[in-house]
């Protein structure tokens, strides 16, 4: 009987420190799922996600990764003709 009290102590505990180091539980379209951060840590994983997307659709559109190529000629007559041309 004591075996049993004891075994069924410990699971209660385990199954409530469980329960209350749960920051969010959420049940959706993919099951049941347990986020273990608190409002602080997911606000900021939010943020740097954010900033990451927005990174990407600034190269993107923006043209990073690109760089621009300067050639300069000369022709017979001594002028210098410098062109300029995008690469991506």
């Amino acid at each position: 009987m004591s075996k049993t009290l004891i075994l069924a102590l410990a699971a209660s505990t385990l199954l409530g420190a469980t329960a209350v180091s749960a920051q969010s539980i959420d049940l959706g379209p993919g099951g049941p799922s347990i986020d273990l951060r608190n409002e602080r840590q997911r606000e900021r994983d939010y943020r740097r996600e954010r900033e990451r997307r927005e990174m990407r659709r600034a190269e993107r559109y923006e043209g990073r990764g690109c760089r621009t190529v300067t050639v300069r000629e000369e022709t017979d007559d001594g002028r210098t003709i410098i062109r300029k041309r995008r690469e991506c």
